[in-house]
């Protein structure tokens, strides 16, 4: 089990009853603006706890008068031997047993506190075999006599956020969730006993789609999900995930999707976020990696998720392994639709709110885009640079476009992006392409008319010549808008969408940004013909 991502997307409580539900061992650390913080867990409790201004356990406890300054060399010298400083304090008589429980309980709320009172930062679990006295500076053996904090102990501040969580692990392993059955009104939720309890909304507003290659992994999360009134829609191919997604983009459902790390799945997680950057989804690696992480993120993921290690798979344990794993992606998804329900409500009009909502955002990106792009084209010197910023903003928009400078006799291609479905670039694909003006094409029709043309592609040689121009993926909607200059049409831009098959979305925004780039066009076109 491994935990990356953002506070906003998943709270510090949460965090912390989950590694307590999953019986885990590591270090939680957590980077926002103050510095490195981490929490210690040893068997899903917490040991211990560090602040980025007081890292170690003993300056912690003098900072506080727990400990004086006159006895802090003869504690470090020991520590320096090799026993730990708690540990020391101990052996020196001078605290005991008790008192050193509650100072250390104390430094942990210390910790986290703060953290828990800000959605900045970004946290990653460090999953360990063990963790020995060294690290976490006692015993929690002889100190504890649980061997460590429950969630109770240590959010018991929170108040109702955090419950007792009972008999919560023995259903857990059972694949089961444990659901209130008080009424609640609409919109309120709360965290109890790790989980986030519902109280059966319709199950067609609780959406899950789910790609994933392993077939133990879709086993488990049906039993999981289902036992928690979800729909779920799992599946072992990119293909047939998208054609889901895409009936839920037509009916504007809330939904919530886990995709398996892949080259295709990262190009799924883009398109999900352009046409609805609130909806979550969260990447599921099958090992850790830093890099590709930040990659995800940085490309909206709402959680970065590990998959159980293949040697904790083995028989008699595997189940429970991935059981366990299967909890973790529900939690997330209860968390996610409780807060929808908080916020928007549950009803076919409560998603049409949604998506109109999403919709203003993306238009006010799409804006203060447009506006920083137009003002990158102001002074060109190179068509490719004009046409590579007119790529740019039509990402937001298509899955993939080429732009087409007119000359005496063709449309040439001078740069291109989105899937080919071979190793060559759509960049390189397109500086190939050349089409006849006076044949019949999308690129004539939209010339000719200095309107956009947009639909089905009417099946001319030249139109088919072109798609298969562009590689192996055939669209079922294109788009061809005029740049103009004046009166006269010097490109076209090209569009589709071949990769997602989804309904190209409104384009009035690129059409505007086409009538503000089409004198930069043709004075750099004009400068390449020189």
């Amino acid at each position: 089990m491994s935990l990356l991502g953002r506070l906003e997307d998943l709270s510090l409580t949460d965090i912390i009853q989950i590694v307590y539900l999953a019986r885990r061992s590591g270090v939680l650390e957590i980077l926002n603006d103050s510095g490195r913080h981490t929490v210690l867990f040893r068997n899903g409790l917490v040991v211990n706890a560090a602040s980025a201004d007081v890292p170690d356990l003993l300056t912690w406890f003098i900072n506080r008068g727990i400990v004086g300054a006159e006895n802090e060399q003869t504690i470090r010298n020991l520590a320096a031997e090799g026993m730990p400083a708690g540990s020391a304090m101990l052996q020196t008589g001078i605290l005991t047993k008790e008192k050193l429980r509650d100072a250390v309980r104390d430094r942990i709320i210390d910790t986290i506190a703060p953290l828990l009172q800000t959605r900045g930062g970004e946290f990653n679990f460090l999953l360990s075999d063990s963790m020995d006295a060294s690290e976490i500076e006692y015993d929690p053996d002889f100190v504890l006599r649980e061997g460590g904090f429950t969630p109770a102990n240590v959010l018991a501040f929170e108040g109702d956020k955090v419950k007792p969580l009972h008999d919560l692990e023995e259903s857990m392993k059972g694949g089961k969730a444990l659901l209130s059955n008080a009424k609640r009104h609409d919109a309120q939720f709360r965290v109890a006993g790790g989980l986030i309890q519902v109280e059966s909304p319709a199950t067609a507003y609780r959406n899950v789609v789910l790609l994933d290659r392993d077939p133990l992994i879709r086993v488990a999360a049906k039993r999981v999900f289902e036992a928690r009134q979800m729909r779920l829609a799992q599946f072992g191919a990119i293909d047939s995930a998208r054609e889901t997604i895409n009936e839920f983009f037509r009916s504007t459902a809330f939904f919530i999707t886990f995709l398996e790390v892949s080259d295709e799945s990262l190009t799924l997680l883009q398109f999900i976020k352009r046409k609805n950057a609130r909806l979550p989804v969260v990447m599921v690696d099958h090992e850790m990696d830093l890099h590709r992480r930040h990659e995800l993120l940085d490309a909206g993921a709402n959680l970065y998720l590990t998959k159980p290690a293949a040697e904790r798979l083995r028989p008699g344990i595997a189940d429970e392994e991935l059981g366990l794993f299967a909890e973790e992606l529900a939690l997330f998804a209860e968390r996610s639709f409780a807060q929808w329900e908080d916020t928007i409500g549950l009803d076919t009009a409560a998603g049409r709110l949604f998506y109109r909502e999403a919709e203003k955002e993306h238009a006010e990106r799409s804006f203060q885009l447009l506006k920083q792009l137009i003002n990158e084209i102001s002074d060109p010197n190179d068509v490719r640079e004009v046409a590579a910023t007119i790529l740019r903003f039509s990402a937001e928009y298509l899955d993939r476009g080429v732009v087409f400078i007119i000359d005496d006799d063709h449309f040439a291609g001078i740069s291109g992006f989105g899937v080919t479905g071979g190793d060559e670039t759509m960049n390189t694909r397109a500086r190939k392409v050349r089409v006849a003006r006076d044949v019949e094409s999308i690129l004539a029709e939209a010339m000719d008319s200095g309107e956009v043309q947009r639909g089905k592609m009417r099946r001319t040689p030249a139109n088919l010549d072109l798609i298969a121009s562009l590689g192996d993926r055939v669209p079922t909607e294109v788009v061809a808008l005029p740049i103009m200059h004046g009166d006269r049409t010097i490109g076209i831009l090209y569009g589709d969408n071949a990769e997602h098959r989804a309904p190209i979305d409104d384009v009035t925004g690129l059409e505007i940004f086409l009538s503000q780039a089409g004198s930069a066009f043709e004075n750099a076109a004009a400068q390449r013909e020189q």
